[in-house]
């Protein structure tokens, strides 16, 4: 028996298993029983996958599915962790859990709950076997006929079949790891990132400790007439020693940087897909692409702005402690702490400037993307005299405020650190012009002011940077808390709980009583005391004038708004209960001008509701229901077909061909519940009929939203 197969654990176990492999890896996991249904525990069906991923939401993590090609499986298990793997094999599917590696060799957790190290390739070798298995007896005939050297086989063997499998991606690997929604203070305990900045803090103070007594070395040694070759050598010794110093501390300050701007990022990407859909609306496309603009100064300034003040305060630190031992060290100490004050008296200042300026140059954008939108209905119905006033004044004002901003910008940037010099220097005249200071006393003083300048003008150039990041912060901060909060995680939805949705006609499915909505809880109610029972099977046609509230009622049994009052079950089971699952048992397709064809390949927007990777399989279902609503011309005349780039950068659609696209794109997620709103109001009558044919045969329960 192999190793790979010792350390593995059965998919009866799978439960364990991951708990135990997030607590090894110090993931901080809930304390939850994890239970394999029975019926799932051949281990290599798609419920599986969708078990791992929701047991992985109730531990509190995220157990992600990745796709891999064969030819890279060794690459990724290398960098892997911690990960489940699954071992495919003719009478059992196995589980290995890899912690990551060290060295040459992979770190995994055992059946027996300790750590064991495995060979890279051997692990490797188990993932890719079973698919590998068909071709290999072939690939060994090959081999023999071709009369290839013992030595060289295995390695030809393994090019061979890597070749064969090279348009085949292995489906058997979930990452596991903590959320982007968990407090920012956990992300950061979990990457060790204060750790990591109390080593970045003590490599620069050995840095200024050996710069500091490199200067006292060849300073006191000119000083007292010891000037010799054999001090100007351990001069150059220590400052020598300075350069691998610098680079350690260049190496720790950029990964340091990299893992907080990646935590960031993935905060304000999760918090942007958490946000409510009427505040995405009132707010608009410019003034969203605005912010997302000023998220990358945020990243870039804050951590740079941040770490140069912190350098900085080390630094200020520092010239104190060399002024204390100078001519003049009460009065250098004191205006040392007043320069601070002035410091950041200034810097708050250019704070609100840039903050006028900065709130100007948004509004520009915002008004830019709003022209661009609605380029051709400004051409073809606004004044131009109108238009060039509207920009004129946006303009102008935009100006005054840079204006504003850079006379507040110039005394931090410049007197900060020069006019430091200055009054320290007048500081020093009379230690100086009495003679009752000695002449290392002023040496030292010298050094010190020296060296405050240094720390003023990185100083003033981190304030700076913060001032910029503390406007940015005021931009994003909506995306940021919307990304806290974990997401509502109902139960495990697998076959046997779903098929009572889509078997059994004439089965409950979803019922609603008395709903009641609002867009603002003081608002008006635009749905009120709605009622809709949904049986299995049913096809419901739902009419009504505009404003009726229609695409509001919609957007409810979709889940993507939640009632003020009244009940609304799907599978008997509310929202709360169901979660996230409550997307996968209903699923609506919006209106024409709420939906959208993203920059991509069209297989990539068909398929956007398709859990896991996307196989052959789901690539055939989606050219065969193309076909059914009549867009086989559409991928006869792609050069690529479904792996044609469509969207603003590829491939535009007709309007007709759009609405195809979506009604396709709702159907593929297979949800029990279809709900299309205006779906067929763009087709003439021999498609929409033929489009009418196809959703009747393929959606389970339907709800089609029109008007009269």
């Amino acid at each position: 028996m192999s190793a790979e197969t010792l350390l593995s654990w059965p998919t009866a176990r799978l439960g364990e298993a991951i708990e135990a492999l997030a607590r090894h890896a110090k993931l901080a996991p809930s304390s939850v029983a994890l239970t394999l249904p029975p019926e799932l525990t051949r281990g290599d069906t798609p419920e599986v996958a969708r078990w791992l991923e929701w047991a992985g939401t109730e531990l509190g993590l995220e157990a992600e599915p990745v796709q891999v090609a064969v030819a890279e499986a060794e690459s990724v298990l290398r960098q892997a962790g911690p990960a489940l793997v699954r071992l495919r094999g003719p009478r059992e599917t196995m589980w290995v859990l890899l912690l990551g590696r060290r060295g040459h060799a992979l770190r995994v957790l055992g059946p027996d709950g300790r750590v064991h190290a495995c060979p890279v390739a051997a692990l490797r070798n188990a993932l890719v076997a079973h698919d590998e298995a068909p071709h290999a007896p072939e690939v060994d005939r090959l081999l023999e006929a071709a009369a290839v050297p013992a030595a060289r086989r295995a390695r030809a063997r393994r090019a061979m079949l890597a070749e064969r499998l090279s348009a085949h991606g292995l489906e058997d690997i979930w990452l596991l790891r903590a959320p982007t929604t968990r407090g920012f203070g956990a992300a950061w305990a979990s990457h060790r990132l204060t750790q990591r900045l109390l080593v970045l803090a003590g490599v620069m103070l050995a840095g200024y400790a050996l710069e500091l007594q490199g200067w006292r070395l060849i300073g006191g040694a000119a000083l007292d007439g010891r000037l010799d070759m054999g001090w100007l050598a351990a001069w150059v010794l220590l400052l020598l020693t300075l350069v691998p110093l610098g680079l350690l501390a260049g190496w720790v300050r950029a990964g340091f940087a990299l893992d907080v701007g990646r935590l960031l990022k993935q905060r304000l990407f999760a918090g942007a897909l958490r946000l409510d859909l009427d505040e995405v609306r009132r707010h608009g496309a410019g003034q969203w692409l605005s912010r997302v603009i000023e998220t990358q100064a945020l990243e870039a300034q804050a951590l740079s702005g941040g770490l140069s003040v912190i350098v900085s305060l080390l630094e200020f630190a520092c010239a104190a402690w060399i002024l204390a031992f100078g001519a003049a060290p009460l009065l250098h100490l004191a205006l040392l702490a007043g320069w601070l004050l002035l410091t950041a008296a200034l810097a708050l200042r250019l704070h609100r400037r840039l903050a006028a300026w900065t709130l100007q140059r948004l509004l520009m954008t915002h008004g830019l993307v709003e022209r661009m939108v609605g380029h051709r209905t400004r051409l073809a119905q606004e004044r131009p005299a109108r238009r060039d006033a509207q920009e004129d004044g946006e303009t102008t004002a935009y100006v005054e405020a840079g204006r504003a901003m850079d006379a507040a910008l110039v005394p931090v940037t410049a007197l900060v650190p020069n006019g430091w010099v200055l009054v320290s220097f007048a500081a020093l005249a009379p230690a100086f012009v009495g003679g009752g200071a000695s002449a290392a006393g002023l040496a030292i003083s010298l050094g010190g002011i020296l060296f405050g300048h240094r720390a003023l003008t990185g100083l003033s150039a981190g304030m700076t940077l913060l001032a910029n990041a503390g406007v940015a912060w005021g931009q994003v901060i909506d995306l940021f808390r919307a990304g806290f909060g974990r997401a509502a995680q109902g139960p495990f939805l697998g076959t046997p709980q779903a098929a009572r949705l889509t078997h059994g006609r004439g089965t409950a499915v979803l019922d609603a009583e008395r709903l009641t909505y609002r867009y603002r809880p003081e608002g008006e109610a635009v749905l009120r005391g709605a009622d809709l029972t949904l049986r299995s099977g049913d096809r419901v046609l739902l009419e009504g004038s505009s404003g009726g509230g229609k695409s509001t009622l919609a957007e409810l049994l979709a889940g993507l708004r939640t009632p003020a009052s009244g009940s609304l079950l799907l599978a008997g089971m509310d929202r709360p209960t169901l979660g996230e699952g409550w997307h996968r048992l209903a699923t609506a397709a919006p209106q024409f001008h709420e939906n959208h064809v993203l920059s991509g390949t069209l297989a990539f927007n068909l398929l956007l509701g398709r859990e896991g990777p996307i196989g052959e399989r789901d690539l055939a279902e989606a050219r065969q229901l193309c076909e059914e609503l009549g867009l086989g011309e559409l991928l006869a005349r792609m050069p690529a077909g479904l792996a044609q780039q469509v969207g603003g950068t590829g491939w535009q659609l007709s309007h007709g061909e759009k609405s195809r696209l979506f009604l396709a794109r709702a159907i593929l997620q297979r949800a029990p519940v279809t709900v299309l709103d205006e779906s067929f109001a763009a087709l003439d009558p021999m498609t929409l009929q033929q489009c009418l044919d196809c959703v009747l045969r393929r959606a389970p329960t339907l709800v089609v939203i029109a008007h009269p």
